[in-house]
């Protein structure tokens, strides 16, 4: 028993957040197992939610750790401190706020509070969405090297969109880098629109915080306003509080 469960261990440490999709040679030679032996373990990981295949028929993590992630993230300091800061600008902006965390190419979102103005309907917890897709992701990738921001957002989905849509993204990372808050003005998710800015761990992102609202409402004054709003946020709770480890 013990020698499968550090069979499991190698496998499940085998993928990355520089290598999240992996085929079942690199699972392989980054766990140190044969082939068959890997398949058979990554065949009974899919089994229990511990592992996803892909159409391609390779291997990613799958929602089972994802929401074992949020149970962990539920108990940090951290994120409650965030959180509660993070309701009250809420209120202030009639927006809903979300709590997410990247994972891989994705983002899990954690925790999210309604507005008070009706306009969408809460993302379940748990779930998830390409980095390049919201506020919350762009936040993450403007604070990585540009080849790790490409690694990440590279998929079939992100090749789907066209040069034109990629170049937009781009751009918007790249002015999230520079003023230091990114914003979706509700290109990819219906009814919805934010504002975000990214936490770090030793200069790594390891959250983010959104501001989120109707496209209607999302003028470039308010975007501004909830933008310096979150950065304050976020500098104050960073330097006052030990970010969660990202391993």
């Amino acid at each position: 028993m013990v020698q499968v469960v550090d069979r499991v261990g190698a496998l499940l440490g085998a993928f990355s957040q520089e290598r999240p999709v992996l085929g079942l040679a690199e699972c392989a030679e980054r766990s140190g197992l044969s082939k068959s032996s890997a398949h058979r373990l990554l065949t009974s990981l899919v089994e229990i939610g511990l592992l996803e295949r892909d159409a391609a028929g390779n291997w990613q993590i799958g929602e089972l750790p994802l929401r074992l992630a949020a149970i962990r993230l539920s108990h940090r300091n951290m994120r409650l401190e965030v959180v509660a800061a993070l309701v009250h600008l809420g209120q202030r902006f009639q927006a809903a706020t979300a709590f997410s965390v990247p994972n891989g190419g994705e983002m899990v979102y954690v925790e999210r509070t309604d507005s008070v103005i009706p306009f969408a309907p809460s993302v379940r917890l748990g779930s998830t969405a390409p980095m390049w897709t919201g506020a919350a992701g762009r936040a993450v990738l403007s604070l990585l090297e540009p080849p790790l921001r490409e690694a990440l957002c590279d998929s079939p989905e992100w090749t789907a969109l066209g040069d034109g849509a990629r170049a937009r993204i781009t751009s918007e990372v790249a002015g999230a880098a520079g003023r230091g808050y990114s914003v979706d003005r509700g290109e990819f998710f219906d009814g919805v629109a934010g504002v975000a800015v990214a936490l770090r761990r030793s200069g790594e992102p390891v959250a983010a915080v959104s501001l989120i609202v109707s496209p209607e409402r999302m003028t470039p004054a308010l975007e501004r306003e909830m933008g310096e709003a979150l950065r304050h946020l976020v500098d104050k709770i960073t330097r006052g509080t030990t970010l969660p480890a990202t391993d």
